[in-house]
């Protein structure tokens, strides 16, 4: 009977302690994990445009590169930087120069897969690190990007659209080397392919659009 009585009374307490207690503590502790968990990917991600910032670029890049390495499976390295980004803010406003920098990441997401890892990495400089790419395959990409670009139905002013340059260079897994490396060599790249572009053709033309050479 005694024990009747004890289980009796734990059926008829337990309900009450998770109503009062427990549940109090569960939903506190699931709001608290929530909490964490968007602080992180906020910590991870550009406010304005939704991609990665460079933080979360540098350590899902680490993850992708360690990956290939296993696998040797090579990946792109895809370094972008909008041209004239001053002029436009100049010329136009801080805000236009937001419209802008959120229309190149969107054409950027269209381009590249949901595997692929993009990112805002400076003011007006992206990086895309393309999955199992190889290098046969960078002209369909560059097609694929100019196509992107030509469809955005962002104008500045009347006549003026969007252009960016890039740098392009390969991560060969048998020659593995780290993130910030890459990077530079992207970046060297796309550096080349501005000044090109603004010793041979006016700021902002359509005609811009020209996607650089990459290195291996």
């Amino acid at each position: 009977m005694p024990l009747i009585g004890s289980a009796m009374l734990m059926v008829f307490l337990f309900p009450v302690l998770y109503l009062f207690f427990y549940g109090p503590m569960v939903r506190q502790f699931e709001k608290l994990k929530r909490s964490e968990v968007n602080m992180r990917e906020l910590a991870l991600s550009d406010a304005l445009t939704g991609l990665y910032n460079r933080r979360g670029f540098m350590a899902y890049a680490d993850h992708l590169l360690n990956l290939s390495d296993r696998t040797k499976r090579g990946l792109i390295l895809i370094y972008a930087d909008l041209d004239n980004m001053k002029q436009i803010n100049d010329d136009f406003g801080h805000e236009e120069g937001d419209r802008a920098l959120v229309t190149t990441a969107n054409v950027l997401k269209k381009t590249f897969r949901n595997s692929d890892v993009i990112g805002r990495v400076g003011g007006d400089e992206f990086a895309i690190l393309a999955l199992e790419a190889k290098v046969e395959s960078l002209d369909a990409l560059r097609n694929r990007m100019n196509e992107n670009l030509k469809k955005t139905k962002y104008n500045i002013g009347s006549t003026h659209k969007l252009a960016f340059s890039l740098g392009i260079t390969y991560y060969n897994p048998e020659k593995p080397q780290p993130i910030e490396e890459l990077l530079k060599k992207a970046d060297r790249l796309m550096y080349e392919e501005k000044t090109l572009r603004t010793a041979s053709s006016h700021p902002l033309t359509p005609s811009g659009n020209r996607i650089c050479s990459y290195h291996r």
